[in-house]
């Protein structure tokens, strides 16, 4: 049996290099929500999050950081193979 396995280190919204149904394993570590450390990355993909952590409106700004959060998963599922981990 032949495999292939190749890293690829992109933005994982967009896995245009990646065919559907392809992929047998992803590991991932994403940038948690509502943790300090990764506000800045958040903020610079969510217009209005800055506001809403200034403003201390948790459930918005945990709301939208998951929003950006679920286009990774979306992109997953259409990359990973059934049954895949």
């Amino acid at each position: 049996m032949q495999t292939e396995h190749r890293f690829i280190s992109s933005d994982s919204r967009k896995l245009k290099a990646v065919n559907d149904c392809s992929v047998d394993l992803v590991v991932t570590s994403p940038p948690y929500p509502m943790i300090e450390m990764w506000d800045r990355q958040f903020t610079s993909l969510t217009p209005g999050l800055e506001a809403m952590l200034e403003k201390n409106d948790c459930s918005a700004a945990f709301e939208a950081m998951h929003l950006e959060l679920d286009k990774v998963w979306f992109e997953l599922r259409r990359v990973m193979k059934q049954g895949a981990l």
